[in-house]
């Protein structure tokens, strides 16, 4: 057993009395095991004893309870005055479930308290700070803090503890503070060279990293399979593809099996950095397999968008004697939402019922989301409702899938009850909610979701205020808009686009032609398609020809090929400004085939200018792109009959005749 998780009672917690169940906590193997020893405990009156609680956190906190922390909290909450081993158990078992956030509160409420850590804790601590977010400012300032507390109370000289402050560095890629901890350190193990080495491969320093993997075997340190593993991930996350393959090459020189784990870390590498045909052969290599290995080769599918290879990857696994575990069932839906393959999705919900496996809050989120991309809202609200504990993320989930499919109504009623479960909306919840008031045009919606967003005090994100801007700008309050998008201090592409589409569509063109030169003038972030679609759009309402021109021609230099709806927006702007022949005979000149909407629009362009004489070298084209479209040859039929043109008004209705179209007769309702 790690060190870390050994507990010692503390001088002055006696023992209790040598009970027979107590000879069952060192032997408890499992969570069923560990729960049930812990109810007969509680029913003899041991639980509150302090070396039974004690024993009971360091179990329940560690993997053979699979780090069930929140029963392990009931217990330490329960205990008066827990010792600086239990406090150790907790910070690592919270830092062993993947939340750093809370083993720091832990070693924070700890030190508060009073009680004096050891180096096992600052050990832990350490490790806390390493499993967050290397980038975030608010890690790095932690992993300081802890670092100065190693210093304070003499943990300096403990191996342990440096060796995870050189890793802590190598995560926050503070490769010269690693290396000072490293220089300071009183001995290293294999450990510390590998911590030191992995850091410079993580920064693409390649020249340090292979002197010091010569230096470890100088100081008679023999890299081991963690030394390989660790490398060959950082040229995973480097993308140092030919880097990793001579790391790989190197095993026998080190003495070192190519056992099933270093297979795993070659399969992870090749996928990371998009070579799955490299990954593919790394496994079929492989002497042996764990499930972990299916999981790396079917997630590396999944990660490069190899969706179908993906699934035959799992179908492949499921003829073999390997089951899959829920790491597998979680990638292998999200592959079948990729593809938006409902069937695929469905099959497999049927296996896990079928198997009885059982299903944490993740794989029934993974559930909800395939359901919810898939279109089928009824299995998904049948899962969430099965749900024994859910969290943001499956609430999250049914509130964008239902705005997703257009069921509004169902949207906000979730979100109703979201806040009555007490769950606070995440950004992605509340951005989904404000994109349905935007389609609806419901401007009081969209003030209750932004009270909401200011009552809860929610960190709001660049596209969290994109989205209020385009709300209010959709639903007619432009002010509002244009007051939200002047405070952000980022502003992303589709900020700008939602500002100034929104003062197009409210009849402010030229204003939202202004916006667009101002946007040009920052140089970032630079237009996208929408962009010129939008702003060649307002030229178009306001007969800013010249300009509108320009800014097409200019789409070029952006790497913006111009689209379908480009070309339909510089013929809308020609129309409009009365240049019919010039609009003809840009649609002449279009590089791409024109559509009927491209000639629709300049059909009805003549009808409003009275160009009659273009309507007969425009008729043709059209029909020839919908011969058998009734609207359209009703359309030209009435134009020509407006011009008194009635020799082509009979041509129309013959061909009409000999094609067998019919228009339909109007008719009206009333209710009564």
């Amino acid at each position: 057993m790690p060190r870390y998780l050994y507990f010692r009672p503390a001088a002055g917690h006696a023992r209790p009395d040598r009970h027979p169940l107590l000879t069952y906590l060192d032997a408890c193997a499992s969570r069923a095991h560990i729960a049930e020893l812990h109810g007969r405990l509680i029913r003899a009156h041991l639980a509150p004893d302090p070396a039974v609680a004690g024993r009971l956190v360091a179990l329940l906190a560690s993997p053979a309870a699979g780090h069930d922390m929140r029963c392990a909290r009931r217990v330490f909450d329960g205990m008066s005055n827990p010792n600086a081993p239990v406090w150790n158990c907790m910070i690592r078992g919270y830092t062993s479930r993947r939340a750093p956030g809370e083993a720091l509160a832990t070693f924070r409420d700890m030190i508060r308290k009073g009680v004096a850590p050891d180096n096992y804790t600052m050990a832990a601590a350490v490790s806390a700070c390493a499993a967050a977010d290397g980038w975030a400012w608010e890690w790095r300032a932690a992993g300081d803090a802890v670092h100065a507390m190693v210093r304070k109370i003499g943990s300096v000289a403990d191996l342990f503890v440096m060796s995870g402050l050189v890793k802590l560095y190598g995560t926050f890629r503070s490769v010269e503070d690693a290396r000072k901890v490293f220089g300071e350190m009183q001995e290293r193990d294999v450990v510390s060279w590998t911590s030191m080495i992995s850091a410079f491969a993580q920064h693409g320093m390649w020249d340090d990293a292979l002197r010091f993997l010569a230096e470890m075997q100088a100081d008679r340190v023999s890299p081991n399979k963690v030394t390989i593993i660790s490398l060959l991930s950082a040229c995973g996350h480097g993308q140092a593809v030919d880097r990793g393959r001579w790391v790989y090459g190197q095993l026998s020189e080190y003495g070192i099996e190519a056992d099933v784990d270093i297979g795993n870390a070659l399969i992870s590498m090749y996928a990371k950095c998009g070579c799955m045909s490299d990954a593919l052969e790394a496994f079929k290599a492989m002497p042996a397999r764990n499930t972990k290995s299916w999981n790396m080769l079917i997630d590396g599918f999944v990660q490069n968008q190899k969706y179908k290879e993906a699934l035959t990857m799992f179908e492949e696994m499921l003829s073999t004697d390997f089951n899959p575990d829920a790491v597998t069932l979680v990638t292998v839906l999200s592959a079948c939402t990729q593809l938006g393959d409902l069937q695929q999705g469905r099959n497999l919900h049927s296996y896990i019922r079928s198997r009885e496996i059982y299903c944490d809050t993740i794989l029934l989120n993974s559930l909800i989301n395939m359901y919810a991309k898939c279109g089928d809202m009824a299995a998904a609200e049948m899962v969430f409702q099965t749900m024994k504990q859910r969290d943001v993320v499956s609430w999250t989930t049914m509130v964008c899938g239902y705005v997703q499919g257009q069921q509004f109504t169902a949207a906000f009623i979730f979100f109703k009850e979201m806040n009555v479960a007490g769950i606070v909306a995440s950004e992605m919840a509340l951005v989904s909610l404000l994109s349905a008031c935007s389609q609806l045009g419901t401007l009081d919606k969209g003030r209750e979701i932004h009270a909401y967003i200011e009552e809860k005090n929610i960190k709001r994100d660049v596209f969290l205020q994109s989205a209020l801007v385009d709300m209010y700008a959709k639903c007619g309050c432009i002010d509002m808009a244009a007051e939200i998008f002047s405070k952000m201090q980022h502003k992303q592409t589709l900020t700008w686009n939602s500002m100034i589409g929104g003062l197009a569509s409210n009849g402010h063109g030229k204003e939202a032609v202004q916006l667009f030169d101002q946007m040009l003038k920052f140089g970032d972030p630079k237009p996208d398609v929408i962009t010129f679609k939008t702003v060649l759009g307002a030229c178009a309402h306001v007969g800013m020809v010249s300009e509108g021109l320009c800014y097409f021609h200019s789409m070029s230099s952006f790497g913006i090929a111009p689209d379908i709806e480009h070309y339909g927006c510089i013929v809308d702007l020609l129309s409009r400004a009365g240049l019919l022949e010039e609009a003809f005979e840009f649609i002449k000149k279009m590089p791409i085939d024109p559509n009927p909407v491209i000639w629709g629009s300049l059909l009805s362009a003549c009808r409003f200018h009275h160009k009659m004489d273009l309507v007969r070298k425009v008729r043709q084209h059209i029909i020839n792109l919908a011969p058998n479209d009734v609207g359209t040859h009703v359309l030209i039929s009435n134009l020509h009959a407006e011009g008194g043109q009635w020799d082509d008004v009979q041509q129309i209705r013959e061909q009409m005749g000999s094609r067998g179209i019919e228009k339909s007769p109007g008719h009206s309702s009333i209710q009564v």
